[in-house]
């Protein structure tokens, strides 16, 4: 599933689980991409309520705790400015589960 245009994300979101990884621990599924700006990674969090948060971390950074999204405009907002990274990342999975 590839971010080309805004509309796309509506889709990704809704289809969040079919994708990402489970955590059992934290009943939460998660997709991890590079953070390009701060040279890390982002982890995209989603819970069964629709909730959605992201957390950084990076060898010269930590954040300290997850950031919620309240607006689902906010999160549609974050992951168009970081498409690229979401698509090379999602590319990577794509190819790792067809070997």
């Amino acid at each position: 599933m590839q971010i080309k245009k805004k509309s796309d994300i509506e889709t990704l979101l809704n289809h969040f689980s079919s994708f990402a990884q489970w955590d059992v621990a934290g009943k939460k599924h998660y997709f991890v991409f590079s953070d390009r700006k701060r040279g890390g990674q982002w982890t995209l969090m989603g819970y069964p309520n629709d909730r959605f948060s992201v957390h950084g971390r990076g060898e010269d950074y930590l954040d300290e705790q997850e950031s919620f999204f309240e607006e689902r405009e906010s999160i549609i907002s974050f992951l168009w400015e970081h498409r690229s990274a979401f698509n090379s990342a999602v590319k990577q999975t794509q190819l790792q589960a067809v070997r």
